[in-house]
């Protein structure tokens, strides 16, 4: 994963201080060699932890016991972070604060994904991907705002059947990706077609 730029970090801020995200990763929990510490009988050892990816910041329950909570619903696996997010853990709320948000509404999704755990949220919302659409994606995000072409895509998500795979499997698969990500798969802002080139990945 690339460094940051050291510039306007996020804070974790709660009624007790606050904690400047200056680093890739942030441990929360009731022991001593956490991050942020909770001294409360309902966090975990090891409770919860917020981590930086490509696309965004992630929060992640470490299989807490009495679970990890963002804007009041349970964080299930993981969940993408924005500005004025309010987590619970145990007893305490604490607001996530990112100075570099903008408000203003984008005219392209907003995707979060992480390649570590291969979880994609776009709009804030986990997208469950077959295999093949996952490689697909994860193809395309390995060359961002590049076309690639149809059999380039074959040799990514078909590797031992490339000389088999025709054009229709490969435009079906970009379709049923669409449909999962796109919010109107009728026009596309997230996978673009070039024509004559390929399909690209459209990131801001």
């Amino acid at each position: 994963m690339k460094d940051r730029e050291a510039t306007r970090p996020p804070i974790l801020s709660w009624g007790g201080g606050q904690y400047e995200l200056s680093s890739n990763v942030c441990t929360v929990g009731r022991s001593a060699r956490n991050d942020v510490v909770l001294d409360d009988p309902l966090v975990s050892r090891a409770h919860a932890e917020i981590r930086h990816t490509d696309e965004g910041w992630v929060l992640h329950d470490r299989n807490s016991t009495n679970g990890t909570y963002l804007n009041g619903r349970r964080v299930i696996r993981s969940e993408p972070l924005r500005d004025g997010d309010e987590i619970r853990i145990g007893q305490t709320i604490l607001t996530f604060v990112d100075p570099e948000a903008t408000l203003h509404a984008e005219a392209v999704p907003h995707v979060v994904y992480d390649r570590d755990t291969g979880d994609l949220w776009v709009d804030r919302r986990l997208v469950r991907l077959s295999p093949k659409e996952r490689r697909l994606f994860d193809f395309l995000y390995q060359h961002v705002g590049i076309p690639q072409s149809k059999d380039a895509i074959a040799a990514a998500v078909w590797p031992e059947y490339q000389a088999e795979v025709f054009d229709y499997q490969v435009e079906s698969l970009v379709k049923r990706l669409r449909e999962k990500i796109e919010r109107d798969p009728r026009n596309p802002s997230l996978i673009l077609t070039d024509r004559g080139r390929g399909y690209r990945l459209n990131l801001p």
